[in-house]
């Protein structure tokens, strides 16, 4: 079973960081796309459909929960991955799975990318039954 996640971030170094983190500790997640803006965000979200995104908080020009908010559904999982702690709340009105203080730790990606893979199973359960 294939993860199909999505990196929004407006710091290339930070998109190539956690891209490379996760072809080295997540195998089984497949980065399908990147976007540094709000824009370019919205615009990979409605073509890719993906299972979790990796959003950043702060993007220039707007942030994350601007993203969010110009969204009909959210039928995707978000990790936020930021250098700012104060917004972990706000975070979690949006139902993040979890929230990342830059720079990631690898092992912190093992909790909830397996609350993913459980969720993904359940679906692909109910879908056959």
């Amino acid at each position: 079973m294939q993860i199909k996640a999505i990196i929004i971030d407006d710091e290339e170094s930070a998109r190539e960081g956690l891209t490379n983190l996760l072809k080295n500790y997540a195998k089984d997640v497949l980065v399908v796309a990147e976007a540094s803006s709000v824009a370019k965000g919205l615009e990979v979200l409605q073509s890719t459909k993906p299972d979790i995104v990796f959003l950043d908080i702060k993007l220039s020009p707007g942030t994350g929960f601007d993203l969010l908010e110009k969204l009909k559904e959210i039928n995707f999982e978000i990790i936020f991955t930021t250098a700012y702690d104060n917004y972990a709340l706000k975070a979690f009105t949006f139902s993040a799975l979890d929230y990342f203080l830059k720079p990631i730790i690898p092992v912190e990606l093992k909790a909830p990318l397996e609350k993913v893979r459980k969720k993904m199973i359940g679906k692909l359960k109910g879908k056959l039954s």
